[in-house]
């Protein structure tokens, strides 16, 4: 039958992106333990890293259990995210598969292959399905909130550190020992703030896709108006909280990110004055904020020093790691540890600036690390990551601060990230929020409309 489109007075409120507005008792049930489990699994995933039984975190098993529950309780929105989320969980297969056949080659013993496999592939399509189906319940805007409000406690608990309060490193440690790059400022006196996260890096991870997900799905809530064309000022306000997290965790990637992604969105967004105004409190930011940290802390600041190993020692480390790919094309497989291969390259990188961290630490650069694990069979899936982009849309200009994070550390989808399922679990129950199924407003003669879709002789709300 033909399909008409046409104005009829709706009564506010309507339902929103919350997920929310308009729900009886029982499916108020349904929305709060939606939201429950969606905030415990991101706290596990950001916080219970060390907690392991047979090898495995605790969290994979919760999200299995979690998974289950949903699966049963949301028949219809399961099969609907399965299918929503087909290309991304084909990705994990590839590589899955991808993975386990270069190890083969390369001589990695199957238990190694085996724990790769589920630590990596099988928990990202778990957790890819979980965190889909419970943000589709709870919608769009209660799931960006739990992942900022979860972040936002982390890094509530780094600025403590950073202000020298030993609770917040009691709690920290609680949750298990310090990684070696929380380690670094210890012969000077100064851990580097990690929060509640496994290390300071995962925590500047967490906080670029904390704002991915805020603006990302802001920006749709945006888009049916015409503010959706103009630039947020709340951007501004989360990019700002962006830096200022930053320079607690003494991360300078998140900072750099964040000032290219202020010239990005202002130019898509038209307004040359407001791309100049944020260039300037972007510079104004990045320059003052150290001195300002400086005074707190008493010392010069991470964030100020371009000399340090980790800065100096980025271009031996990529140098190093396309060396190695260049040697073996095919990949080393899920078990590659670049810190135990330097030998046979030391008379090249002895010279170099910085040479011993090769000997310390893994590539520091997502891309590099993903084509040493799994060789130029990447190749082959280039059409599908493609896709996936592509599908991502308008979104993933809110990514550029998470890209330029990855680009220089160890961590990334599919490679020590799984925060990323959640946020996308969050932007792909906006883009569902926007879909014909829920009602969009619309302004016409200053009074609230509501768009109703019309199909025969019934009105489908």
């Amino acid at each position: 039958m033909a399909t008409r489109v046409s104005l009829r007075r709706y009564p506010s409120p309507v339902v929103t992106g919350s997920g929310y507005a308009g729900l009886n008792s029982s499916n108020a049930v349904g929305w709060f333990f939606s939201l429950g489990a969606f905030t415990a699994l991101l706290a596990a995933v950001i916080a219970l890293n060390s907690f392991k039984v047979g090898g495995l975190p605790i969290r994979a098993f919760a999200t299995v259990g979690v998974l289950g529950i949903v699966g049963l309780l949301y028949t219809d929105k399961a099969a609907d995210v399965f299918k929503r989320n087909i290309l991304l969980l084909t990705m994990a297969v590839a590589l899955a598969a991808l993975g386990g056949f270069v190890s083969l080659i390369y001589g990695t013993s199957i238990s190694n292959i085996g724990q790769a496999l589920m630590e990596v592939h099988l928990q990202a399509m778990v957790t890819i399905l979980a965190a889909g189906i419970l943000a589709r319940v709870c919608g769009a805007k209660a799931a960006a909130t739990a992942i900022i409000a979860v972040v936002a406690l982390s890094a509530s608990v780094a600025a403590l550190q950073m202000l020298g309060f030993h609770q917040a490193w009691d709690l920290r440690k609680a949750l298990g020992p310090l990684p070696a790059e929380a380690l670094e400022g210890v012969k000077k006196g100064a851990l580097r703030p990690s929060g509640l996260s496994f290390s300071p890096i995962q925590l500047s991870t967490q906080l670029c896709l904390a704002f991915a997900a805020f603006a990302a799905v802001r920006d749709k809530v945006r888009k049916p108006s015409k503010a959706g064309v103009k630039p947020d000022p709340l951007i501004l306000l989360g990019l700002i909280g962006l830096c200022a997290a930053s320079f607690a965790v003494e991360t300078r990637a998140p900072v750099v990110g964040a000032m290219i992604f202020l010239v990005i969105y202002a130019i898509s967004r038209r307004s040359a004055g407001f791309a100049l105004l944020l260039i300037m409190g972007g510079a104004f930011v990045y320059f003052v904020g150290p001195t300002l940290l400086a005074a707190i802390q008493g010392h010069a600041p991470r964030m100020t020093k371009v000399d340090d190993n980790s800065a100096v020692g980025r271009f031996t480390m990529a140098y190093y790691g396309i060396r190695l790919f260049l040697d073996n094309p095919l990949g080393y497989g899920l078990a590659f540890d670049p810190a135990g291969m330097w030998g046979k390259y030391w008379f090249d990188l002895y010279t170099m600036p910085a040479p011993m961290v090769v000997q310390v630490h893994d590539l520091h650069n997502f891309v590099l690390s993903m084509m040493n694990i799994y060789g130029v069979g990447l190749l082959l899936l280039a059409p599908l990551a493609w896709k996936l982009l592509r599908q991502s849309g308008g979104s993933l200009i809110f990514f550029i601060p998470y890209i330029f994070q990855i680009l220089f550390h160890n961590s990334g989808p599919f490679y020590n990230d799984n925060l990323i399922w959640f946020v996308i679990a969050a932007i792909a129950a906006a883009n569902v929020n926007a879909g014909p199924e829920v009602l969009a407003h619309v302004r016409a003669g200053g009074r609230k409309f509501a768009l109703v879709r019309h199909t025969g002789r019934a009105a489908q709300r």
